[in-house]
């Protein structure tokens, strides 16, 4: 059963502070400016598993503003990004200097990261995915730019992912517990496929052609990951770029070129361990994915995860 929080029942003089608490349990520390003309009522549930930080929650509400500063920022051990589905009324984000609209019919992103303030003026209801922003971090270069947009719900990926939210919510609870977790990556990887895809988002930071440049990259390694011959040169010369040219691109982001392929493929291997319907050896998934030497697969998947490739298998067995 999903995590159920309920204003009904509670007195009204105790409920304001109630639901504050539970919002910043369920998502990370948050001020809440509640109307003053009208009683406050509030309806969350919330879908998680132990073995993925990712978790969804569906939260109805009467008006409500919520707000996140540097000090709520600071009490943070790790990065998380919202996304927020409205499905009854528009909502207003703004985030250094950027401020958005989105009704029904769209999304948005929301950096845990940096402050910023949410509100809605009449009843709404929400879906809203939790995620951490090393996933959008590893899959998206410049992941923060794509705060500044309300993306299509409508329609292509962007619908698609919205109904996987819904689907993950009615069928949680009667899929296996191994299992999951899986709706909730499935969701996740949609959403980056449809974030990925938004020509919008390539002239919204920096150097026009250098984000392009970055995204053409990004879909290039990805459809070639298990390629064990890929290699900066075979990039660059797929993508059209000199090697310099390459590794410069890679200098304004996190990581280098060879640490973000690297990463690319532990994340693959991880999450075809984390699959039940995956009986593949743990060397055939490390070949799979690109890697050569056993050894050095092992070394830095624990590196990455703190853990080993069997530990892992383990746990999602228990």
């Amino acid at each position: 059963m999903p995590t159920e929080i309920s204003t009904h029942g509670w007195a009204q003089p105790e409920r304001q502070a109630r639901w504050a608490e539970a919002i910043s349990e369920t998502y990370f520390p948050l001020s809440l400016e509640f109307a003053s003309e009208q009683p406050f009522d509030g309806h969350l549930q919330r879908w998680s598993t132990p073995s993925t930080p990712l978790s969804l929650s569906r939260l109805r509400s009467s008006p409500l503003g919520y707000s996140r500063s540097k000090a709520h920022v600071g009490q943070d051990h790790e990065a998380f990004y919202l996304v927020t589905v409205p499905r009854s009324s528009e909502v207003h984000f703004e985030q250094e200097g950027h401020p958005l609209s989105c009704s029904p019919g769209g999304f948005i992103v929301e950096r845990g990261d940096a402050p910023y303030r949410f509100h809605y003026g009449t009843q709404n209801d929400l879906w809203v995915l939790k995620l951490p922003e090393r996933a959008l971090k590893a899959h998206l270069l410049g992941h923060k730019r794509y705060t500044r947009h309300c993306f299509d719900a409508s329609q292509g990926l962007g619908r698609i992912f919205v109904e996987q939210l819904d689907l993950c919510a009615r069928h949680f609870d009667a899929s296996p517990a191994a299992a999951r977790h899986l709706l909730l990556e499935q969701a996740s990887a949609t959403l980056l496929l449809a974030l990925q895809q938004d020509e919008r988002v390539l002239g919204s930071e920096g150097n026009n052609l250098s984000t392009l440049h970055l995204t053409r990259v990004e879909q290039y390694v990805q459809q070639h990951l298990g390629d064990p011959e890929l290699s900066p040169q075979t990039i660059a010369s797929a993508c059209g770029l000199s090697l310099r040219y390459l590794h410069k691109l890679f200098a304004i982001t996190p990581y280098t070129l060879g640490e973000w392929v690297r990463q690319q493929r532990l994340e693959a291997v991880h999450r075809q361990l984390c699959d039940p319907h995956c009986h593949l050896a743990i060397g055939e998934l490390a070949f799979r994915w690109g890697f050569t030497d056993q050894a050095q697969f092992t070394r830095a998947f624990r590196q990455h995860y703190g853990c080993t490739a069997r530990e892992v298998r383990a746990a999602r067995l228990q």
